[in-house]
C-alpha cells in the first residue's frame, strides 16, 4: 500500500478509519513516519494551505498496530491572526497510540532571519547503493536509502550518519509525505549495536522552516542525524533535512528509547 493512497483515505478530521498495511511495519508497530503523517493530514483538514506547518509534536504513546482501522481525531484549538493550533489522537483497538499537536502558521514580517548552514556529503548519491529491508522492518521497502557518511546500523562503531532519501511512491511530494520521508533513517544508536536490537521513538519534534517542498518523486533528499546524550536507555538526537536542491528546510528532534 503506498504512502499516497493511505494519505488519500484521509477524508475528514474527525472519527476517520484509516487502514494500514503489514507492509509499513517496523517491528510490532507501524513506522512512526507514517503514523505523524496520518495524523498531520488528519489536521489539515482542518487548517488551510495557506497556513503552513511550522512544528509538529508527536508524542507515540502506544504500538499503532497494521490490518485493523485506526480511529484518528483531531481538532482546532486555537485559530490566531497568524497561527492555528491544532491537536490529533489515533487509536489503534480503542487505545490510544499517538497524540500529536500542529503548529500551523502563515508568514509575518520580522527583522530576525537566520538560516542554517547546508552540510554536504562525501559521496554522490549515485555512486551509492539502496539499503535493502529487512524482515523486521519491512517498511524501508517504500524508501530509497543510501548512507553516505557514518556507520550503519549494527556495525559497533558510533559516528553521525548523513543519508540520502526518498520514497518509491511515484505521487506528488506533500508537505505529509515530507514528515514520513524525514523519519524513514534509524537513529544513529544503533550503529553503537553489534547485533540487531530494537530502539522506539517516544518523542519526536519536527520544525519545518521551508516550505515550497514540491519536488518530483525521483529527486533525493538528505538527511543528517547526530546523536547530542544517550544514557539509561534513553537516546537524544537532532536532525538536519536537506531538499533535493541542498537547501535546508526542516529540523528534527527525537527522544528515543534503544533496548539493548
Amino acid at each position: 500500500m503506498q504512502i499516497s493512497e493511505i494519505l488519500k483515505s484521509i477524508t475528514h478530521a474527525t472519527d476517520c478509519q484509516v487502514m494500514v498495511t503489514p507492509d509499513w511495519l517496523q517491528g510490532r508497530a507501524t513506522f512512526g513516519g507514517l503514523v505523524a503523517a496520518v495524523g498531520n493530514e488528519a489536521m489539515r483538514k482542518l487548517v488551510p494551505l495557506e497556513r503552513p506547518l511550522r512544528s509538529l509534536q508527536t508524542t507515540f504513546v502506544g504500538p499503532a498496530g497494521a490490518n485493523s482501522p485506526w480511529t484518528v481525531r483531531a481538532r482546532v484549538l486555537r485559530v490566531g491572526k497568524a497561527v492555528t493550533i491544532a491537536h490529533c489522537e489515533i487509536f489503534d483497538a480503542g487505545q490510544i497510540a499517538c497524540v500529536q499537536i500542529g503548529i500551523y502558521g502563515s508568514d509575518r514580517e520580522s527583522v530576525a532571519l537566520i538560516k542554517p548552514a547546508a552540510g554536504s556529503a562525501p559521496k554522490k548519491v549515485d555512486e551509492l547503493h539502496d539499503v535493502q529491508p529487512h524482515e523486521q522492518v519491512p517498511f524501508i521497502q517504500h524508501f530509497g536509502i543510501r548512507w553516505a557518511e557514518g556507520a550503519e546500523p549494527f556495525s559497533g562503531t558510533q559516528s553521525p550518519t548523513k543519508a540520502f532519501i526518498r520514497h518509491r511512491d511515484q505521487a506528488a511530494t506533500s508537505e505529509s509525505h515530507v514528515v514520513a520521508l524525514i523519519d524513514c533513517v534509524p537513529t544513529p544508536a544503533l550503529s553503537m549495536f553489534k547485533a540487531m536490537a530494537p530502539a522506539s521513538s517516544l518523542v519526536w519534534t519536527l520544525e519545518l522552516f521551508e516550505h515550497d517542498l514540491q519536488f518530483g518523486a525521483d529527486r533525493w533528499w538528505r538527511i543528517d542525524t547526530d546523536i547530542d546524550a544517550a544514557s539509561g536507555g534513553y537516546i537524544n538526537q537532532t536532525g538536519l533535512l536537506h531538499d533535493p536542491d541542498g537547501r535546508p528546510v526542516a529540523l528534527t528532534r527525537q527522544l528515543v528509547a534503544a533496548y539493548g
